[in-house]
């Protein structure tokens, strides 16, 4: 994406690699699993704690470890510690598709980084009203609000919801609005997958009925 090169694409993604950062140093395991490229190869995950990472393409480029369809990811179920979506569910069809896929992949307890465009926003103005959405290539912005109840049906429990205000300009408006964490341009969400309890269901013992209830004890008689 060559918007990417501008001075708001660069400091975005200066400010998304901090957020990144300070939210690998919560996540150990083996592996990490980047699904979508977002600016340089592995920039994202470059603080990441887990024994392995890659990044899985969906489209052909350098520095990716596969390409695959977000939707189909041929990844083993249950085997991912960790899933990162670089705005992977505002650049492709059928984000629901993708959050299933997600899940499916991920171990119990595994974490989700989801990095989003705040459509409350200036840029979430400017993607209204421009031809090929903002930045140029971008189906759609997802609120915060509304990605929680997405992974809430999905048994994915919200953890944080981190700002990210990233914008080239130097003004007082954009100071006032870091200040009431207001308009952020994007931000960074991380989620959790809940581990659920197995109950165990024993079956109920029926006693048997009793077919006389309780009975007076005869007298004993002394026979003549």
């Amino acid at each position: 994406m060559d918007w990417l090169y501008s001075a708001a694409g660069r400091e975005l993604l200066r400010q998304e690699s901090r957020l990144a950062g300070i939210a690998l140093e919560r996540i150990f395991g083996d592996q990490i699993v980047q699904i979508g490229s977002w600016g340089k190869p592995g920039a994202l995950l470059a603080e990441a704690r887990t024994q392995y990472s890659v990044v899985l393409g969906c489209e052909s480029e350098p520095g990716t470890g596969a390409r695959v369809s977000p939707r189909r990811l041929g990844v083993r179920t249950d085997s991912v510690d960790a899933v990162l979506l670089p705005h992977t569910l505002e650049l492709y069809p059928e984000p629901h598709a993708i959050l299933r896929e997600v899940h499916r992949i991920l171990r119990s307890d595994g974490k989700l980084i989801v990095l989003g465009f705040n459509p409350v926003s200036w840029w979430g103005l400017r993607h209204q009203v421009a031809m090929n959405g903002h930045p140029t290539g971008v189906r759609r912005q997802i609120s915060a609000r509304r990605l929680a109840d997405w992974l809430r049906l999905l048994s994915l429990s919200i953890d944080s919801v981190s700002p990210c205000y990233a914008s080239p300009a130097k003004s007082k408006l954009i100071n006032a609005a870091r200040r009431t964490g207001l308009f952020a341009s994007c931000y960074l969400m991380m989620a959790t997958k809940e581990t659920i309890p197995l109950t165990v269901i024993r079956p109920k013992v029926h006693r048997r009925a009793r077919l006389v209830g309780s009975l007076v004890n005869p007298t004993t008689r002394n026979v003549a």
